[in-house]
């Protein structure tokens, strides 16, 4: 059995021109759920095959991590025959995907108006960093400099030190998700219309959107926000705490969730004490309900808090490393580290897709080898292009 039958996007060909982080996580995504997604590479492979320090068999970690579930074709753009066996791919497709810098397509000859005259209901979407108008459209950005001009960095890190970017690439992870609802979306309408759809996502709009709940904090109060470390601007106890063997974190985001706390951990008196029972007297008052809470969690394990909150039903968690967030007894009961071919052969351990659809999720083709499917694609390509047989 096909491993895309019964996903929700079977029969949608994707021709996949994206490279790095943000393009690879959309057009995966939508390999996961079942789109055929033919990734177009230059003769010497899209860029982060070969970028960073860490690799697993000579394939570089990232290019694993965001493009399992596609089919690898090498084509050059900048032949003749490149550009036709790329046109014929179009006219058998229904998507097209580029992260480049806007107006590159253009310079290719693959600008908006040439697809849809190779394929009058395409789907064409672009992802850049800050769009494909303005000042700045031609502008050079990678994730952190997205996280900085956001905002994101200048409320993240601990007060007294420098701003900090996330952890992870979360402009590019972001971008991706976003630009795969919005393919999803502009199938559906042109399913409906007949019609050609364009998509666009400027990267910098996507954090500027991600930032909602803090910027709307900023419009109400009229100035910015300090970084607070692990704290919550609105809420308290909320925060890195730790008990005698390691850290964890509470998030009481209302008086009910104190009270309980309170009583759970043997200090019901501060429930109601003034200057402690209602969140706005804890946010004033941080330092204090926080040094309460640290001198009686370091006495017992964290294990035991841990069970005493889940008890009187008040969030928390450990402070995982990532190795013991994978280890976890949810995260692998969940089944969302999965297993997938190497290239190179074997097999290797990767974050899978979140959603599960109807029990699934999704097709579980590994990462392609570099060309490894451009005989087979071009062959079934409208034409039988450059005279191969599929064979």
């Amino acid at each position: 059995m096909n491993q895309a039958d019964g996903l929700p996007l079977q029969g949608i060909r994707v021709i996949d021109f994206t490279h790095h982080a943000a393009g690879p996580m959309c057009t995966m995504l939508l390999g996961d759920y079942g789109a055929e997604v033919i990734k177009v590479e230059p003769p010497d492979g899209e860029a982060f095959r070969t970028s960073g320090t860490v690799r697993i068999k000579g394939e570089h970690v990232g290019f694993l991590a965001l493009n399992r579930n596609k089919k690898s074709v090498v084509i050059d753009l900048k032949t003749p025959e490149g550009r036709r066996q790329v046109e014929s791919l179009i006219r058998g497709g229904d998507v097209v995907v580029e992260n480049f810098r806007p107006g590159t397509m253009k310079r290719l000859g693959l600008d908006y108006e040439r697809l849809v005259a190779l394929n009058p209901r395409i789907v064409y979407a672009a992802i850049s960093a800050f769009g494909a108008t303005g000042a700045r459209s031609n502008k050079q950005g990678l994730d952190v400099v997205l996280q900085a001009m956001s905002g994101l960095m200048s409320i993240t890190g601990e007060p007294d030190r420098e701003p900090l970017p996330a952890g992870v690439p979360i402009a590019d992870i972001l971008s991706g998700v976003v630009g795969a609802l919005g393919i999803v979306m502009a199938v559906i309408a042109r399913n409906r219309s007949g019609q050609p759809q364009k998509v666009e996502l400027g990267m910098l709009d996507a954090m500027i959107s991600l930032l909602s709940l803090r910027l709307q904090q900023v419009l109400a109060v009229g100035h910015d926000l300090p970084r607070m470390g692990s704290g919550h601007p609105q809420a308290c106890p909320w925060d890195v705490f730790h008990a005698a063997d390691g850290p964890f974190v509470i998030a009481a985001t209302r008086d009910e969730y104190w009270q309980r706390l309170c009583r759970a951990v043997g200090i019901p008196e501060y429930g109601t004490r003034e200057g402690y029972a209602t969140i706005v007297e804890r946010v004033a008052n941080r330092p204090k309900v926080n040094a309460l809470l640290n001198d009686l969690f370091r006495h017992k394990p964290r294990a035991h808090w841990l069970a005493v909150l889940d008890g009187a039903d008040v969030p928390n968690g450990p402070l995982n490393s990532l190795t013991e967030a994978m280890n976890d007894d949810t995260v692998r009961d969940s089944g969302v580290m999965i297993k997938v071919d190497h290239p190179a052969g074997g097999t290797i351990t990767t974050a899978g897709p979140p959603l599960t659809f109807n029990g699934s999720r999704g097709a579980r083709q590994g990462p392609p080898g570099l060309g490894a499917h451009t005989a087979a694609v071009l062959a079934e390509a409208p034409g039988r292009l450059a005279g191969l047989s599929k064979g």
